[in-house]
């Protein structure tokens, strides 16, 4: 053998260099830019980046535009994304003839680049985007619900669950269809699975209480449950849960989603009819086994309450609301309202030994302080009793409007006595007037206001203790209503059960220390003015241990007991009894 020549030596090794290049020198894939070939699509510009892939603007062999689905491997990517890309591609090819899927029409990949091309929808926006830029009605919306569920239940038929349901995969088109889209985390049932045990899949604000979970074995139920979320947010502009919204920490949201239930839609918008509130509130049960059947049933009784003719949801009222939060914290309540009483009891105990001993000194002390006020005190200002006088007469004029039902004028004239009141210092009458000015915003729907003049009265230190222990019932009710367990907690803490007084079996009734029985046999040794108020908490304690006719019955001595019967509670008792009927 002789030795080559050297220039051919130098070229034959950098020609075995090029094709075996160091893996620290391999450049990553470059990303498509405008003139870039797939296949027989040319890329004209990009018109969205998701969290796998890009969407662009291409043109097709024959010059129209279609939007191709670009995912790119590198370094970084797993197998499972890939495998996930193609799941998408093989789910949205079965389901490309519903009118409201977004048409595929192939998948195919280039070397590095794998992609999907879809129909381009011009002028097209998300669910998302529509409702911040256009004002929909009701109808508008349940409308396009509709017909998501029913593209659901075309996509379910087929063993193909979405799993990632939310308003940005809902797009819009020119004329108003919408269409679903982005089957990214989609799951093919007769396929093994690609998703690893205990890890979430799809979007949390928007996701189900099993996949909260992380449950391995998801069915149609949790498409049926996001698209309830879509809805109740699109028809009330806030997510069903008290501690969830766009900014919540992922825990926080997961949380509300596995233990809170949703707050009743009617809340923030009173035009949604009570049938249309009952459909999504099955819709969004916290087991799937109390869902929809499927999507289609979910669509039918949409579609009866936009006609106004019976659905087969139960309407769900505030008693059931009641009735799942003190049940789930049945046990809190009880420890709270005992270590309560105990409190105060020992409280009193320690204090009455103290004014024992030291009585004399306390009265002696009292005398000497009632002298120098008197000595010092400046004569009374001419206004005091006028304005007194006015306050008290707002008041009585507002009773006898909340009795006529005429709940907005009675707020008013309240209103204007508190300010009377307040003017003068006369803080005991403010509360007075406080108290029935909470009771109107009750039955304006304005819980938010009446709870914070419920917490008022609680702060005032010259209120009652009547008043006070009256405020405290109807705010810790009120609470509970509104699904916000920890507030009625916290109002347990910040103001003990008083020790005695006729209003104390009450709180204990309505915080599950007394059962509704105990109370009810205990209702004739109360003070006439209070027993109306006893059948009523008796009436809501009932319920919640399932006793509905027993439930009626008291609500209804509490109407009878009402002198007149358009006094409250009677207004309060007759909202609850009306929901009670209709089941």
């Amino acid at each position: 053998m002789h030795a080559g020549n050297p220039d051919m030596v130098k070229a034959a090794h950098n020609k075995r260099a090029e094709a075996s290049p160091d893996r620290a020198t391999l450049e990553e894939p470059k990303y498509p830019g405008k003139g870039f070939r797939l296949g027989e699509y040319v890329i004209e510009q990009t018109l969205g980046q998701g969290s796998m892939a890009t969407v662009y603007l291409a043109k097709d062999p024959t010059g129209n535009d279609v939007a191709i689905k670009v995912f790119v491997e590198g370094a970084g990517v797993s197998t499972t994304m890939l495998e996930r890309f193609r799941r998408e591609a093989e789910a949205s090819k079965k389901l490309r003839r519903h009118p409201n899927i977004l048409t595929v029409y192939t998948s195919g990949k280039e070397g590095p680049y794998h992609y999907i091309v879809m129909e381009n929808i011009q002028r097209s926006k998300t669910l998302e985007n529509a409702l911040e830029s256009t004002s929909l009605s009701i109808a508008d919306i349940v409308l396009v619900i509709i017909k998501i569920a029913r593209a659901l239940q075309y996509a379910h038929e087929r063993r193909i669950l979405h799993r990632d349901v939310k308003p940005t995969n809902i797009l819009i088109d020119e004329f108003g269809e919408p269409r679903l889209s982005d089957f990214g985390v989609a799951t093919l049932i007769d396929w093994p699975s690609c998703t690893v045990t205990g890890a979430l899949t799809g979007t949390p604000l928007y996701m189900s209480p099993e996949q909260a979970r992380t449950d391995s074995k998801l069915s149609a139920a949790s498409d049926i449950y996001s698209l309830g979320v879509v809805l109740y947010e699109s028809l009330t502009g806030v997510l069903p849960y008290h501690h969830m919204s766009h900014g919540s920490p992922v825990r926080d949201v997961l949380q509300a989603v596995k233990e809170e239930e949703p707050r009743r839609p009617r809340l923030f918008r009173k035009e949604i009819s009570a049938d249309l509130e009952a459909v999504i509130l099955k819709a969004l049960e916290k087991e799937p086994r109390d869902r929809y059947v499927d999507a289609g049933a979910f669509a039918i009784d949409l579609e009866r309450a936009l006609m106004s003719r019976p659905v087969s949801a139960r309407h769900f009222n505030m008693l059931d609301h009641l009735r799942h939060r003190i049940r789930r914290h049945r046990q809190a309540l009880l420890a709270l309202v005992l270590a309560g009483g105990a409190t105060v009891f020992l409280h009193l105990h320690f204090r009455e030994q103290l004014l024992h001993v030291q009585y004399e000194g306390l009265i002696h002390f009292a005398q000497l302080q009632n002298t120098k006020h008197r000595a010092v005190r400046p004569p009374p200002n001419a206004h005091d009793i006028p304005e007194s006088q006015r306050a008290w007469h707002e008041i009585r004029l507002a009773r006898n409007a909340m009795r006529a039902g005429d709940w907005p004028r009675a707020q008013f004239m309240l209103n204007a006595a508190v300010g009377l009141s307040e003017t003068v210092g006369d803080h005991r009458t403010v509360a007075i007037a406080q108290l029935d000015e909470a009771r109107c915003a009750i039955m304006l729907y304005r819980q938010e206001r009446a709870m914070l003049i419920y917490h008022g009265i609680l702060q005032n230190e010259q209120a009652s203790p009547a008043t006070v222990a009256m405020a405290q019932m109807e705010y810790v009710a009120l609470a509970l209503l509104r699904d916000e367990i920890e507030l009625a907690l916290d109002i347990f803490r910040k103001a003990p059960i008083p020790a005695d007084g006729p209003i104390r079996p009450l709180i204990l009734c309505l915080g599950g220390a007394m059962t509704p029985d105990e109370l009810h046999a205990a209702i004739e040794s109360l003070p006439a003015r209070y027993q109306n108020d006893a059948h009523l908490v008796a009436g809501i304690r009932y319920y919640l241990d399932g006793h509905i006719r027993q439930s009626a019955a008291s609500l209804k001595s509490c109407i009878q007991l009402s002198v007149p019967s358009t006094d409250w509670p009677a207004p309060f008792a007759r909202m609850l009894i009306s929901d009670l009927i209709r089941q």
